[in-house]
């Protein structure tokens, strides 16, 4: 992947997803408000997975659970802003003329999450029918790609429940512009 960008399509009522690889190569998909609740529920599934690194060198120890969601959001809220200041949103998108699924958005469908060879998250978005992508999250992408969403759906005026959710945090239900991109 080298370039990912969202923008709101107000004829739509969609999100247009572009993706484009190194090799000039570019994916666009149209994502319905549906199928953006379900996506970030599976993103929040994989951020409540993420284990900080000294965590898991430190020997598990027996003790009382005494977390308080609210730290543990804010603690979330505080990581996710560290990724997203080191990505890059202001370099224009690179369009290309390369469409291996064809130059009309394809309605995305299905979305799930699956390991990766190297064991990362790999993220698998299909339509009804025909080709979708599979990309591989690192943390970067992961939160490079909720701020895309949290920012188009913004604008959009979707009114979306989009918080980041402690482990185990269920997201309730959910309540009710112009383009992002992400090099």
């Amino acid at each position: 992947m080298h370039q990912m960008q969202l923008s709101y399509v107000s004829t739509e009522d969609r999100l247009l997803f572009r993706l484009n690889t190194k090799a000039r190569q570019e994916f666009r998909f149209w994502m319905t408000r549906r199928y953006v609740m379900i996506l970030w529920h599976s993103l929040n599934q994989l951020l409540a997975k993420e284990e900080p690194a000294a965590a898991a060198a430190v020997p598990e120890v027996p003790v009382p659970a005494l977390v308080d969601p609210l730290v543990e959001a804010a603690k979330k809220e505080f990581k996710h802003q560290e990724f997203v200041a080191q990505a890059d949103f202001k370099t224009q998108y690179q369009e290309s003329t390369y469409l291996p699924l064809g130059d009309t958005p394809a309605l995305l469908f299905s979305v799930g999450i699956k390991p990766a060879p190297d064991g990362t998250a790999m993220l698998c978005m299909h339509p009804e029918k025909g080709q979708g992508i599979e990309m591989v999250l690192n943390e970067q992408i992961l939160h490079s790609l909720c701020q895309l969403i949290i920012d188009t759906t913004t604008k959009a005026d979707w009114r979306l429940n989009l918080a980041f959710l402690p482990r185990g945090g269920n997201p309730g239900p959910a309540t009710e512009g112009p383009a992002q991109g992400l090099n």
